[in-house]
């Protein structure tokens, strides 16, 4: 009862969070976005690093104070509002007051107290005052909201988050870390800020990973109607659980050389690393109930590793964490686990599987020579943007437009919408695809298969399930 009770707490926490502070400014003509970020405060009441991240507990003020986890990782950006400088994060410290702002889009295990990885964060000097606003702001530097006006001059310090010195051309359109310490009563308040810091646009920022990363040991093994799930609990000091539940199409590996598991043989006390698709819909429960894309289980008596990340023509991870040298022996294959080339590799999602790595300097990342590269399909930023904006949730499964991902694919699309079979038909070189709406059952180059959803007719475009990506790439 205690988790449960602990579950909807978080629930109508974000709900106040969100009422208090909302990312639009609303208006009878329309709704305006004014920020990417959400904002949370509290005062910091412990201070955790591990491994690299710096956990902060953090207690909002008030008789009834919430507690959440901040998970601080070598992308979070960290500023003093007085000195506006940028601050490491093994100097925070209890007491401080603090506000961390994290992506309003970002998906988050629903359990309590919530952790977050938030991507700013801004400490409240207690000796110099200072204000920071953090929003969007207009070609006059009036911010969206309408509670700030900007008069910048040549004592106004201009740079973007690597530290780089910009014009102040560059402003406009970006979301701004605005320091400042004086502002009018007016509406809006006008002031002239010290510093102004300007963050990349969401489309700007590289998406360093489609998958979230779940470590844990399994508690619990149930297998009821054929469907196998593994109850994972964390290894810290407040684990959290999660029940992953593994369909056919969840991939499974075991140790560097990246070998097959069977499902049959997961055992209790078993550590694993579970990976699942970030945007992925998920029901607001505890424990969370996740069905993941990829399991792994590390060797017992070898070091063995995955990543899982995009990376780069020089075959560099998009965090900066790992590069990869391929060798004559680095074995190489697509998802349907057919031998590719390195040439394959650029610009999709990887799963690394590799022993060793030589330790790169400061802004260097690690080396390694991977015992196995596994490629995974890569989403166009066109495609993504077609699903993201047009799509809906059938009995939990991501519903999609099939005539518009299938052109974006570059198929012929044929609709016979007078045909008491519903047919649709997608022409691609050599294969063939025959899809009826409100049946699961679909033909491929004459081979019969079922979706895990009926395609439907919704607002005169047919959808099918999401799962259709992996077929028709």
């Amino acid at each position: 009862m205690k988790k449960i009770y602990g579950a909807f707490v978080m629930i109508l926490m974000f709900g106040l969070v969100w009422s208090q502070g909302s990312a639009f400014a609303q208006s009878d003509e329309a709704k305006v976005e004014t920020t990417n970020f959400i904002k949370a405060t509290g005062v910091i009441t412990k201070v955790e690093e591990k491994k690299g991240t710096v956990t902060l507990t953090v207690e909002t003020n008030g008789k009834e104070p919430q507690i959440t986890f901040y998970n601080l990782t070598d992308e979070t950006m960290v500023y003093n509002s007085g000195s506006t400088k940028e601050m490491e994060k093994l100097a925070f410290q209890k007491g401080q007051q603090i506000d961390a702002y994290y992506d309003k889009d970002k998906p988050m295990i629903m359990i309590y107290p919530a952790q977050i990885s938030p991507e700013l964060v801004i400490v409240h000097d207690a000796k110099t005052f200072g204000s920071v606003k953090v929003g969007k702001f207009d070609e006059e530097l009036r911010s969206l909201d309408n509670e700030l006006n900007l008069n910048v001059d040549d004592k106004t310090i201009l740079e973007n988050t690597d530290g780089e010195k910009i014009a102040r051309a560059d402003l406009s359109g970006k979301e701004l870390i605005v320091f400042y310490t004086m502002a009018t009563k007016s509406i809006p308040a006008q002031t002239a800020p010290i510093k102004i810091v300007a963050m990349s646009s969401p489309g700007e920022v590289s998406d360093t990973s489609d998958f979230i990363k779940f470590s844990g040991v399994i508690t619990e093994i149930t297998n009821d109607k054929n469907k196998l799930a593994l109850t994972v609990v964390t290894e810290e000091d407040e684990p959290i659980t999660t029940i992953f539940t593994l369909d056919k199409n969840v991939r499974l590996f075991k140790g560097k050389n990246a070998e097959t598991v069977k499902k049959e043989s997961f055992q209790i006390g078993q550590k694993i690393e579970a990976y699942y698709d970030k945007n992925k819909p998920m029901i607001l429960i505890y424990p969370a109930q996740i069905t993941p894309e990829l399991l792994f289980v590390p060797g017992k008596e070898e070091f063995s590793f995955v990543k899982v990340a995009k990376f780069d023509q020089d075959m560099i991870s998009l965090d900066r964490k790992l590069q990869l040298t391929i060798s004559e022996e680095t074995e190489l294959r697509n998802e349907k686990n057919e031998v590719i080339t390195q040439e394959d590799l650029v610009e999709k999602e990887l799963i690394v599987f590799y022993a060793v790595t030589k330790r790169g300097m400061e802004g260097v990342p690690d080396q390694t020579t991977p015992l196995k590269v596994v490629a995974l399909n890569y989403l166009s930023p066109d495609l993504k943007h077609i699903i993201e904006n047009d799509h809906f949730i059938q009995n939990g499964t991501k519903m999609i437009p099939l005539r518009k991902v299938a052109e974006q694919l570059g198929y012929e699309v044929k609709s016979y919408s007078t045909s008491t079979q519903k047919l649709v038909t997608l022409l691609k070189g050599n294969s063939s695809f025959q899809i009826f709406r409100d049946t699961k059952a679909f033909s491929y180059n004459k081979s019969l298969q079922l979706f895990l959803e009926k395609p439907v007719l919704k607002d005169k475009k047919t959808y099918v399930s999401e799962e259709i990506l992996d077929i028709l790439k």
